[in-house]
């Protein structure tokens, strides 16, 4: 693939996961969800650090599992929306990229509702993709155990934190699906899996990048 053939393709994912992520405002909803639950089991509102983990832990676990399912390729459809029109903009190529990239954007847009509930919507949404998208590049990046590769994608998400946003966005589209043609190519996934990579794959990436994004919230990026 040649570099104007590459970059059409990056601006192509781009492109369909911004078109299929979910808005703050419905990742704000789910997390009211989520917070009226705890109030009912605990009786009080989540308002310390501990009591927000647990709820980030919740909503960690639910797009883990929704990742997991994505690797079923024929159980997707049904369960998760926006599949339709990331074929529609991709024609299949990098789908299920685009899927995997979404789930991830939107349980760190839950994130943010979490820990950073004062920002604009604009704001919450660049901070959701930055935390999203350099999270999983780098986790797959990364060598070493879950703890070592977890502490590296950390710092280097703190890294993109600082530059600004729209570019960074973007230089992270091309870094992920760089990364992701990459472990596909290496055969380092199953075969006949597509690049989704297998449901247990899927489910260990989303729990880390849910646990990055979480690191990186609780200490108030602002």
């Amino acid at each position: 693939m040649n570099d104007a053939a590459g970059e059409l393709e990056e601006s192509r994912l781009q492109k369909a996961v911004e078109t299929i992520v979910i808005t703050p405002e419905a990742a704000a909803k789910l997390v009211d969800g989520y917070r009226a639950t705890f109030e009912t089991k605990f009786k009080r509102e989540p308002e310390s650090l501990e009591d927000k983990r647990r709820v980030a832990a919740k909503i960690i676990g639910r797009y883990s599992k929704l990742s997991a399912a994505a690797g079923a390729v024929t159980a997707a459809p049904s369960v998760i929306p926006g599949i339709g029109t990331a074929v529609a903009v991709l024609g299949g190529g990098a789908t299920d990229v685009a899927i995997a990239l979404k789930l991830q954007v939107d349980m760190c847009m839950c994130l943010v509702e979490v820990y950073e509930a004062e920002l604009s919507s604009e704001d919450k949404k660049h901070l959701a993709f930055t935390i999203a998208l350099a999270g999983s590049a780098e986790s797959m990046a990364a060598k070493g155990g879950k703890a070592a590769v977890q502490k590296i994608a950390e710092k280097l998400v703190y890294q993109y934190l600082r530059g600004p946003a729209l570019v960074t966005i973007k230089q992270l589209f091309k870094r992920v699906s760089i990364t992701f043609t990459q472990k596909a190519m290496a055969k380092a996934i199953p075969a006949g899996v597509g690049v989704a990579f297998s449901s247990s794959t899927n489910y260990v990436l989303t729990t880390v990048v849910g646990r990055v994004a979480v690191a990186v919230l609780a200490k108030d990026v602002k």
